[in-house]
């Protein structure tokens, strides 16, 4: 713990809401070392209601070509209570992590959260959209960063994470090194912008179902790297910057780009982008022309 830094226990239950659209709190800007915690959280008794629904539409084979079509996910799900869940649904609590406050360059206050320990059998997360500390809700907007995953312990079974709102950062290997997970969703909001650090999904050999934010402007290097079991994911057509090896040691057949050629044109793309990726096409969802793709050999 660094100098001045300060560790408080509690019996507190961290509160969850709905994020807001545009900010988080406004309060008082304060120093992030006096702000740093471990936060250890009771176990609530609640249900999960969760229904999630994937459609696939795929491409059809001929002995010429390929035709393409879009690959759609759609994940329907009603959930309003963040924790871990067991395999049964049920909520087993919302485990221990850490969180730092910290200020933005507009001098509003939100919460980083990293070294989440898990809870025994637990296979799904839904991660928190605000948490209260000290009676004052604050909007957590950032989760993970650094050289490990932000799940610490306990996370060997956890096979589904899902976002109750909109992140601007999973950090650098954030939910990386998970063995069993297999599907991820991050839900969408009208403003913001969101960021997927290097590594942040490096290395879960299971993952095959991704839902990333249309407000995703940037995609970290190796942000998928082995991740063996993912064959297609959908990009958003605010992408801007595409970091190297990203879907190196997956199997990817189609890459849904929610933009044209233009668009695609226009994304900043790292030498060693696209290593690993062969015989895969990105299909350009909103390109008119004959042939709305591009094939990568």
């Amino acid at each position: 713990m660094e100098e001045n830094e300060v560790k408080v226990e509690s019996e507190n239950v961290v509160e969850t809401q709905e994020i807001p659209d545009k900010t988080p709190l406004e309060s008082k800007k304060m120093s992030p070392k006096e702000k740093k915690a471990t936060w250890i959280i009771g176990s609530i008794g609640v249900l999960l209601v969760a229904t999630f629904t994937t459609v696939m539409i795929v491409g059809a084979v001929n002995d010429s070509e390929r035709a393409k079509r879009p690959i759609e996910y759609y994940f329907d799900w009603n959930q309003d209570l963040a924790g871990f869940y067991n395999a049964d649904d049920k909520f087993l609590g919302v485990g221990n992590f850490e969180y730092e406050i910290r200020t933005d360059s507009a001098d509003r206050e939100y919460v980083h959260i990293e070294n989440i320990a898990s809870i025994n059998n637990a296979t799904t997360f839904v991660l928190p959209s605000s948490v209260k500390i000290d009676g004052k809700n604050y909007s957590v907007y950032s989760f993970g960063g650094g050289d490990e995953c932000a799940i610490k312990t306990k996370g060997e079974k956890i096979n589904a994470i899902y976002a109750q709102s909109l992140y601007k950062e999973i950090g650098s290997y954030c939910f990386s090194n998970l063995p069993s997970l297999t599907k991820v969703s991050f839900r969408s909001v009208k403003e913001g912008k969101q960021e997927i650090g290097d590594h942040a999904f490096y290395n879960n050999p299971l993952l095959t179902d991704v839902t990333l934010a249309d407000n995703l402007t940037a995609l970290g290097d190796s942000a998928f790297e082995d991740c063996s079991s993912l064959t297609q994911i959908n990009l958003s057509g605010s992408l801007s910057k595409i970091g190297k090896a990203v879907f190196k040691g997956c199997k990817m057949n189609y890459i849904n780009f929610n933009g044209n050629k233009t668009d695609w044109e226009k994304i900043v793309k790292e030498d060693g982008w696209a290593e690993g990726i062969s015989d895969c096409y990105i299909q350009l969802l909103k390109e008119t022309k004959t042939s709305p793709y591009i094939y990568i050999e």
